[in-house]
């Protein structure tokens, strides 16, 4: 039985834990900066909170990164040094070039890397793109989805941070971003309006346009904007011959709507006792597991963690400099120049623009009246 061990027991960890839980592996270790959590999460799921990484890699034969984006690279390199197959957490990592030396390191040392990028997981993304495979509807046209929710108090002000977090588009906006590449194909070029850039981290609000190399068009609605309590997800898929959609505020056959942590809200879920492949954190996992077993590929790959990266941080360059960003070309900006704009600047222009206008008009009246 493979031992499994949590680098960084936090608040996704909790759910990496949960469908741990229901797979046939031990959960052995538990690693944290903060030896408190390490505890906590020992005490909770069993295993032993370790002191060191020496101890830690010692007693493990898989590693959960559960660490922030931002500590992504160096837990990484550390684990393959280690040579110890790893689950990462998305996004891959804060920064592209991290993303590239992360990639790069794995496949030389033939070390295993399963980004956990869930949502190819949920049934009703994972049906919809069997039924695009399937050709039920024809050559796919256009896609569109949603993920809007309230802004995520569970770490404290790291959210919050655009240094630390990237915003709602690589926190949020990146789900969708690697479900809609994985059912369209490589995207070709990007463009986004949104308040990543406006001073309110806490309404971060973004729409992203994808254009893809077959022609098809993505739409993405990614938003921490949402009264407290309120989550919403929904996807639409349009081909030559039909179309499939999805929409979480819709009818569902199982439905229970229980009172959320905070009270403020309600949390809406429609598990169904008769779905196993309904949770979606076990079923990403058990790829995992399956792929060590077996050799299979991976439901997601490093390289498709790597340009799940590459076009969210595109997405975020085309709200700084209002202009659509071409894929194969982009790099990313450094982050000094990008937090020297704290508006949105794109909208700046046009206010601009509007108000030069306005005025033009202005004293043409008042030329003409003179005259």
């Amino acid at each position: 039985m493979k031992r499994v061990g949590i680098l960084g027991p936090g608040a996704i960890a909790q759910t990496h834990l949960a469908g741990w839980q229901q797979l046939p592996v031990e959960i052995a270790a538990h690693y944290d900066l903060r030896p408190e959590f390490a505890q906590r999460a020992a005490d909770q799921y069993g295993g032993k909170a370790c002191a060191s990484l020496e101890e830690f890699y010692d007693a493990v034969d898989i590693v959960d990164i559960c660490t922030p984006a931002a500590a992504h690279k160096a837990n990484v390199l550390t684990t393959v040094a280690a040579g110890k197959p790893m689950v990462c957490e998305k996004p891959l990592a804060r920064h592209l070039k991290d993303c590239y030396a992360i990639v790069e390191a794995c496949e030389n040392a033939s070390v295993p890397l399963f980004v956990a990028h869930v949502v190819r997981f949920f049934p009703e993304f994972a049906n919809a793109k069997a039924v695009i495979d399937s050709g039920a509807i024809g050559k796919p046209g256009v896609i569109r989805t949603i993920r809007a929710g309230t802004f995520p108090r569970t770490l404290g002000t790291f959210y919050g941070n655009f240094e630390k977090s990237g915003g709602v588009i690589l926190d949020v906006g990146i789900h969708d971003i690697d479900f809609q590449r994985w059912c369209m194909g490589e995207v070709e070029r990007v463009f986004a309006r949104g308040l990543t850039f406006a001073n309110q981290p806490e309404r971060d609000h973004a729409l992203i346009t994808l254009r893809f190399t077959n022609g098809a068009v993505g739409h993405i609605e990614a938003s921490w904007a949402s009264p407290v309590g309120q989550w919403r997800t929904r996807l639409e898929i349009s081909g030559d011959e039909g179309i499939v959609e999805w929409d979480s505020e819709g009818e569902a056959p199982i439905t229970r709507i229980v009172a959320n942590e905070t009270g403020t809200g309600k949390a809406r879920t429609t598990l169904s006792p008769y779905g196993p492949d309904i949770q979606p954190y076990k079923a990403e996992l058990a790829d995992f597991l399956n792929h060590l077993e077996t050799g299979e590929p991976m439901r997601v790959s490093p390289r498709d963690a790597l340009m799940a990266v590459k076009v969210a941080l595109a997405a975020i360059e085309s709200v700084r400099s209002g202009q659509p960003i071409e894929i194969a070309t982009f790099d990313e900006v450094p982050l000094v120049e990008q937090m020297s704009i704290k508006t949105d600047t794109h909208l700046t222009k046009q206010m601009s623009t509007k108000k030069d206008a306005h005025l033009t008009e202005q004293m043409s009246t008042k030329k003409e009246g003179a005259a």
